[in-house]
């Protein structure tokens, strides 16, 4: 029987962090109580922090490689996210 080495194992680790932060953002968005949603948007966060350990673990041993990104890219997605965010307060207003 093959073992699982630790890079494996972070990766199934990370990989499952995915698909939970996931489920508990549908969750969230589907749900109408304001407790439960501020519960689980409670164990979302702490479920980040998590997977950044996990990523920081798997990026620092090589495992996963990251590209530096161009700073175009970055202000291109600073100002989609601040469209996306102005769209969201003209809905909600």
């Amino acid at each position: 029987m093959k073992t699982l080495s630790d890079r494996d194992i972070a990766f199934s680790l990370l990989n499952a962090m995915k698909l939970q932060a996931m489920a508990l953002t549908n969750l969230i968005l589907e749900s109408s109580n304001n407790a439960l949603r501020k519960e689980t948007m409670s164990i979302l966060n702490r479920m980040f922090d998590h997977q950044k350990q996990i990523f920081d673990f798997l990026s620092q041993k090589g495992w996963y490689p990251v590209e530096m990104a161009k700073q175009d890219d970055i202000t291109k997605a600073q100002r989609d996210i601040q469209t996306i965010q102005n769209n969201v307060q003209m809905v909600s207003m």
